[in-house]
């Protein structure tokens, strides 16, 4: 993928209001980067009806689901829920690790993924920083490590975006230099071991419009999966348009 990649990711953020802002400032936006929009599940019907009506450039994706389609799993959302708003989901968030979903689950919600036409983006990252970076890769070997159990389709995509848990939401962003270096790694891992056919790789922790294009200088560094800055669309804005 030639242009880059965007995620706002609203986490249980936002209402009506905060949708209507991001259709209107994205009004008339001509660029080619990908652009996804991952509000809570209850704004995602209103997101897609908003989307659709105003021919909006915005892809949205879902911020989690589950590894079953169906079942009794009081307060999970399935793949076919979110399936007729959602071109993507986000999978395996550290929010989601600490609240003790495994490398496998994971794994599992992948293929769930691609099971149903949805593209995952798989978010990898270690939880304390380490001045020995091969510590931290691994780390992320581990999680990544069950995507070579996974039989897939070699013209299936994927996502991976690194966020290194120290980082997020504390303004204390990674090194642009180590996070390339673990892009680095990432890259090479995934394509080594899996068959996966398009391989992109984003960073996110603590990214606003001030620091971005640091990032996506890095060689295998091809988006960003914003967090707290995507709850102002102005400022995502910014980031996407390569503006501070």
């Amino acid at each position: 993928m030639n242009n880059n990649i965007y995620i706002a990711n609203l986490k249980m953020n936002g209402n009506i209001q905060l949708i209507d802002k991001y259709i209107n400032i994205f009004k008339g936006y001509t660029g080619n980067n990908l652009i996804i929009l991952c509000p809570p599940f209850t704004l995602l019907d209103y997101s897609s009806h908003k989307i659709n009506s105003n021919q909006s450039i915005l892809s949205l994706g879902a911020q989690n689901i589950h590894h079953e389609t169906e079942g009794a799993f009081t307060g999970e959302i399935s793949a076919n829920l979110i399936k007729p708003y959602s071109e993507f989901s986000i999978i395996g968030h550290s929010e989601r690790r600490l609240n003790g979903e495994s490398n496998e689950i994971i794994a599992k919600k992948i293929i769930t993924c691609y099971k149903n036409n949805i593209k995952p983006i798989l978010c990898v990252g270690e939880y304390n920083y380490s001045d020995n970076v091969d510590e931290t890769f691994k780390i992320i070997e581990l999680q990544l490590k069950p995507l070579k159990n996974i039989i897939l389709d070699s013209q299936l995509s994927l996502l991976i975006a690194y966020e290194p848990v120290w980082a997020i939401g504390n303004n204390n962003a990674c090194d642009p230099n180590r996070a390339g270096e673990i892009a680095n790694f990432i890259k090479s891992f995934t394509t080594n071991n899996t068959n996966i056919n398009e391989i992109n790789i984003l960073y996110g922790g603590s990214v606003d419009d001030k620091n971005h294009e640091d990032y996506l200088n890095q060689k295998n560094i091809n988006g960003l999966l914003v967090g707290s800055a995507s709850l102002d669309p102005s400022k995502f804005f910014k980031i996407v348009t390569n503006n501070r």
